[in-house]
């Protein structure tokens, strides 16, 4: 169980709209419906989220309605299910106008990362009651070089220095009033076409300060038929971990 001890009131918004196509399986429409280790995407991370102390309420934005409404009616939790818009950023905001207002924090997560860590999401939660705005991110260890195209070739245009470079990752966690603010400036005819690759870009374009929490490499995003693999591998080790200290503190 989560260990926050503040009051503030949390919802969640599980953006599961994205398509599985790069799977090459075309009877797959949204990554939520994937199996991993026999269980659906989706459910990983709303198992996760009611474990976190003082969150109250998940709306899932999706692009099937009836068979994520299939996946999940069994929880005992107040789930809301909304359809999700023709860009992620316009389905997280179909998202956010079903949170109930009197909400204090606002979580906002991809289902293709059923892997994160709740002591991780516990740091940002805390982080986020005080700054606004937390996310998860992890250094970047490996080389990175930019390119440009030659005809047929992809050649090396320059090397980018990476201290200081991060992967993001999701949850992100929002204080419900810089969130407010940041779609309200972004439904304005000045803000309202540009292309963001998250909420927090959103906030980092209107002089938001976003604080980084160091996450775990383990939270991959599950993207190609490869990565379902790797995360089958880290969910098995992860479970091994558990076993084992659950039989040496005696707890059965």
């Amino acid at each position: 169980m989560s260990v926050i001890n503040s009051k503030k009131k949390i919802s969640v918004i599980i953006a599961a709209g994205g398509s599985a196509s790069r799977f090459g399986q075309k009877d797959l429409t949204s990554k939520q419906f994937l199996l991993l280790l026999g269980k659906p995407l989706l459910r990983y991370s709303i198992e996760k989220f009611i474990k976190i102390k003082n969150v109250f309420e998940i709306i899932v934005v999706t692009n099937n309605i009836e068979s994520t409404n299939k996946l999940i009616n069994d929880f005992d939790f107040k789930l809301k299910i909304v359809e999700g818009g023709e860009l992620r950023q316009d389905s997280v905001y179909k998202g956010f106008c079903e949170v109930d207002t009197s909400t204090d924090l606002v979580i906002i997560h991809d289902v293709a990362r059923p892997l994160f860590k709740i002591e991780n999401l516990d740091k940002c939660i805390e982080r986020a009651v005080i700054t606004g705005v937390a996310i998860l991110a992890s250094p970047v260890v490996d080389t990175i070089k930019s390119s440009i195209s030659d005809k047929d070739r992809l050649l090396v245009k320059e090397t980018i220095d990476r201290a200081g470079m991060f992967l993001i990752q999701t949850p992100q966690v929002f204080s419900y009033n810089l969130l407010d603010k940041v779609y309200k400036k972004f439904r304005t005819p000045e803000y309202s076409k540009r292309i963001v690759t998250d909420e927090a870009n959103m906030a980092e374009i209107l002089g938001e300060e976003v604080e980084l929490i160091p996450g775990d490499r383990t939270n991959i995003k599950i993207t190609y038929q490869k990565d379902l693999s790797l995360a089958e591998g880290i969910l098995k080790e992860l479970n091994n971990l558990d076993n084992n200290i659950r039989v040496k503190s005696g707890v059965v």
